[in-house]
């Protein structure tokens, strides 16, 4: 089974960037990098893109070998790589709760175990990360059907989600309307996926396109990290609104999908080897576990001495790795059996 070279190296990145961005929450942090680590939450925007392209990619080759998608194989795959790590965190949130009261209301546990945490108007912090997996998950529900039922029109499909993307942003902030009747709690971020599963159409229709000078281009790569600090900073300052609020995420997904086609490839510049390098692999392999688990020992006013740093990272380390050991890694085997298809791990 081969990987795709240098996702892991991404996924490391964006766990990073997630983590830090947390860092804000620590008593000791300095206030004036407040902004600057709320910021790092584009981690989650990374996650999302290689989420898009990576489905994509295991659907479309599925397709192409099976002549058809088996929706069956594809939910039970989706459910072994999700659900454990998943329901061991959350039960173990339900026993801490029990002992001490982490504020968590019957409201949130139901939006987290629903997967519609997004829709959650008041979020518990132990439980609100869960927001992007609701996200991932509502991708999942429709995705695989919309690829089977609409191949012919995808391309156009998928842009016309996407554009709605950039409309739904504005339409909900300029009219102040309940966003859930637009589907905003999804669709305000879902560019992000979407952007990433335009990508995998286009990869796999016209993979000779993805192998020009215009992939190993620095100036260009220092162009879109440009892109995804000025929007990043814009649309959390609200600056340049015309632009940012319809745009901004959608500018940051294409600039984030245009790094990871840089580099899928083999290189050998020192991006290419920092990526793909066994430290940077092994952070990107262990990053569900570490995004399920860090939640937790960020909650530092009711996890006492747990949350101070850094032992907060060293025991987010150490648990991630017994879950992934424990949960994510034993049933690769029975993934594998019941997965969709079998060549690329996601």
């Amino acid at each position: 089974m081969n990987r795709i070279a240098s996702l892991d190296g991404f996924r490391a990145i964006s766990i990073i960037l997630v983590v830090f961005s947390h860092f804000r929450f620590l008593d000791w942090f300095p206030s004036s990098m407040y902004a600057f680590a709320k910021q790092c939450d584009v981690g989650v925007n990374v996650f999302f893109v290689i989420s898009g392209f990576l489905i994509t990619t295991l659907l479309l080759k599925e397709q192409q070998k099976e002549k058809t998608i088996s929706l069956k194989k594809f939910f039970i795959g989706r459910a072994f790589r999700i659900l454990p790590v998943f329901f061991v965190y959350f039960m173990f949130i339900c026993i801490y709760n029990y002992f001490v009261d982490l504020e968590i209301s019957k409201t949130n546990f139901i939006h987290a175990i629903t997967f519609t945490a997004n829709f959650d108007q008041d979020r518990n912090w132990f439980l609100g990360h869960f927001w992007t997996l609701a996200v991932e998950q509502q991708f999942y529900l429709f995705w695989p059907l919309t690829l089977l039922l609409f191949r012919k029109n995808l391309k156009m499909i998928t842009l016309a989600f996407i554009a709605y993307s950039c409309i739904v942003r504005v339409i909900v902030y300029k009219f102040h309307l309940d966003p859930t009747i637009f589907l905003h709690p999804f669709f305000a971020v879902s560019d992000s996926i979407l952007i990433g599963a335009f990508t995998a159409i286009l990869y796999q229709e016209h993979p000779q396109h993805f192998a020009k000078k215009i992939f190993n281009n620095y100036y260009l790569q220092v162009i879109a990290v440009l892109l995804i600090i000025f929007f990043v900073n814009a649309s959390a300052n609200g600056r340049f609104a015309l632009i940012s609020l319809p745009f901004g995420n959608t500018i940051i997904a294409f600039a984030i999908m245009y790094l990871i086609l840089s580099y899928i490839d083999i290189r050998t510049n020192l991006v290419y080897k920092f990526l793909n390098a066994k430290l940077i692999v092994h952070i990107g392999v262990l990053s569900y576990s570490i995004y399920i688990w860090q939640q937790f020992f960020f909650g530092k006013d009711y996890i006492s001495f747990l949350g101070n740093f850094p032992l907060n990272i060293v025991l987010i380390y150490l648990v991630s790795l017994a879950s992934y050991y424990l949960l994510e890694k034993p049933l690769i085997g029975l993934r594998k059996r019941y997965a969709s298809i079998k060549l690329i791990p996601s």
